[in-house]
Parts: structure tokens; sequence; C-alpha cells
């Protein structure tokens, strides 16, 4: 007897699913600022892009380029 797909993978704990999108852009902030400070070069570009993804990200969710479905 086959399972169900629900029983096939253990669900996520909730905290999980609350909790992983803004530890992992702390995370790339983090390593950007870090980044700034210590290296040169290709740093300061892993810099920019670090520092301004959150930005992006935030931008996007304020409704800048979030879609919008008019009913």
């Amino acid at each position: 007897m086959k399972k169900p797909l629900s029983a096939a993978r253990p669900a996520r704990p909730s905290w999980v699913r609350v909790w992983a999108w803004p530890l992992g852009l702390g995370l790339v902030t983090a390593s950007g600022l870090v980044a700034a400070l210590v290296w040169g070069g290709r740093g300061h570009l892993w810099a920019w892009f670090a520092l301004g993804l959150p930005v992006a990200v935030m931008a996007r969710f304020a409704g800048f380029g979030a879609r919008r479905s008019h009913g």
C-alpha cells in the first residue's frame, strides 16, 4: 500500500517556515558587512550585492515589483 504524499515527507517545524528567509538574508547581509570592512576588490563587489539584496527584497514586497491581481 502506498503512503500519501503528505506522509512521505515529515513536515518542517513552524519556526523554520517563519524564520528561514530572514535568517538567510541576515547572514548574507552580515557577510557583506564583513567583506566591506576586511577585503578590497572582489570583497567590495560582494558587499554591494549582499547589502543591496535585502533592499531589493524589501522593495519587492513593499509593492514596487509585486504583482497585484485586480479582480
